[in-house]
Protein backbone atom coordinates (compact mmCIF):
# COMPACT_ATOMS: atom_id res chain seq x y z
CA UNK A 1 0.00 0.00 0.00
CA UNK A 2 -0.62 2.51 -1.27
CA UNK A 3 -1.55 2.15 -4.49
CA UNK A 4 -1.17 5.42 -7.12
CA UNK A 5 -3.36 5.69 -10.67
CA UNK A 6 -2.51 8.45 -12.78
CA UNK A 7 -5.33 8.96 -15.08
CA UNK A 8 -4.45 11.40 -18.18
CA UNK A 9 -5.78 13.41 -21.30
CA UNK A 10 -5.05 10.70 -23.74
CA UNK A 11 -2.86 13.54 -26.09
CA UNK A 12 -0.50 14.39 -23.50
CA UNK A 13 1.38 11.21 -24.26
CA UNK A 14 2.76 12.79 -27.54
CA UNK A 15 4.16 15.71 -25.14
CA UNK A 16 5.21 14.50 -21.70
CA UNK A 17 6.63 11.26 -21.08
CA UNK A 18 4.11 9.48 -19.28
CA UNK A 19 7.29 6.99 -17.82
CA UNK A 20 8.76 9.79 -16.31
CA UNK A 21 5.60 11.20 -14.48
CA UNK A 22 4.78 7.41 -13.27
CA UNK A 23 8.75 7.37 -11.86
CA UNK A 24 8.42 10.85 -10.42
CA UNK A 25 4.84 10.69 -9.04
CA UNK A 26 6.91 7.28 -7.64
CA UNK A 27 9.52 8.73 -6.17
CA UNK A 28 7.00 11.30 -4.59
CA UNK A 29 5.43 8.87 -2.58
CA UNK A 30 9.01 7.26 -1.49
CA UNK A 31 10.00 10.27 0.08
CA UNK A 32 6.81 11.05 1.89
CA UNK A 33 7.93 8.75 4.15
CA UNK A 34 4.52 7.24 5.11
CA UNK A 35 5.11 4.04 3.32
CA UNK A 36 7.75 0.88 2.95
CA UNK A 37 9.04 1.73 -0.78
CA UNK A 38 9.05 -2.01 -1.77
CA UNK A 39 4.87 -1.42 -0.98
CA UNK A 40 4.26 1.16 -3.39
CA UNK A 41 2.62 0.80 -6.34
CA UNK A 42 2.23 3.37 -9.13
CA UNK A 43 0.46 3.04 -12.77
CA UNK A 44 -1.05 5.72 -15.64
CA UNK A 45 -3.93 4.76 -17.90
CA UNK A 46 -4.92 6.70 -20.18
CA UNK A 47 -8.33 8.35 -21.30
CA UNK A 48 -9.05 8.97 -25.09
CA UNK A 49 -12.27 10.07 -24.27
CA UNK A 50 -12.65 13.13 -22.13
CA UNK A 51 -13.35 16.66 -21.63
CA UNK A 52 -11.98 19.71 -19.94
CA UNK A 53 -13.93 23.05 -18.92
CA UNK A 54 -15.00 24.44 -22.56
CA UNK A 55 -11.90 23.96 -24.41
CA UNK A 56 -11.12 21.60 -26.81
CA UNK A 57 -7.60 21.90 -26.28
CA UNK A 58 -7.05 21.44 -22.77
CA UNK A 59 -5.28 18.69 -20.90
CA UNK A 60 -5.82 16.57 -17.46
CA UNK A 61 -3.52 14.40 -14.79
CA UNK A 62 -5.51 13.38 -12.02
CA UNK A 63 -3.56 11.23 -9.10
CA UNK A 64 -5.91 8.82 -6.92
CA UNK A 65 -3.66 7.78 -4.13
CA UNK A 66 -5.26 5.12 -2.15
CA UNK A 67 -3.89 4.25 1.53
CA UNK A 68 -5.21 2.14 4.52
CA UNK A 69 -6.78 4.18 7.33
CA UNK A 70 -4.66 5.51 9.52
CA UNK A 71 -2.90 8.53 8.58
CA UNK A 72 -3.55 12.02 9.95
CA UNK A 73 -4.80 15.12 7.82
CA UNK A 74 -1.23 16.52 8.41
CA UNK A 75 0.69 13.88 7.28
CA UNK A 76 -2.35 13.65 4.39
CA UNK A 77 -1.24 17.11 3.31
CA UNK A 78 2.48 16.16 3.50
CA UNK A 79 2.25 13.36 0.54
CA UNK A 80 0.27 15.61 -1.40
CA UNK A 81 3.20 18.14 -1.10
CA UNK A 82 5.12 15.47 -2.04
CA UNK A 83 4.13 13.99 -4.86
CA UNK A 84 2.63 17.36 -6.08
CA UNK A 85 6.63 18.72 -5.60
CA UNK A 86 7.70 15.68 -7.27
CA UNK A 87 5.57 16.14 -10.76
CA UNK A 88 5.36 19.60 -10.71
CA UNK A 89 7.87 20.63 -13.35
CA UNK A 90 7.02 17.46 -15.60
CA UNK A 91 3.48 18.70 -15.57
CA UNK A 92 3.40 22.58 -16.05
CA UNK A 93 2.26 22.93 -19.25
CA UNK A 94 -0.85 20.74 -18.22
CA UNK A 95 -4.11 22.56 -18.08
CA UNK A 96 -5.47 20.77 -14.50
CA UNK A 97 -3.62 18.82 -12.05
CA UNK A 98 -5.26 17.43 -9.10
CA UNK A 99 -4.59 14.77 -6.69
CA UNK A 100 -6.80 12.84 -3.83
CA UNK A 101 -5.81 10.77 -0.98
CA UNK A 102 -8.53 8.38 -0.70
CA UNK A 103 -8.89 5.69 2.76
CA UNK A 104 -8.98 2.87 1.88
CA UNK A 105 -12.53 0.63 3.51
CA UNK A 106 -11.84 -2.10 5.85
CA UNK A 107 -12.92 -4.93 2.73
CA UNK A 108 -9.30 -4.73 1.59
CA UNK A 109 -8.05 -7.70 0.61
CA UNK A 110 -4.21 -9.03 -0.50
CA UNK A 111 -2.38 -11.70 -1.50
CA UNK A 112 1.45 -12.00 -1.33
CA UNK A 113 3.21 -14.77 -3.11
Amino acid sequence: MPHCTIEYSAPLADVLSMEALVTACHRGLVESELFEPQAIKTRAHSCEFFKVGESDEASFIHLNIAIMPGRSDEQKSLLLERVYDAIALITSSVSSVTIEVVDINQHYFKAMN
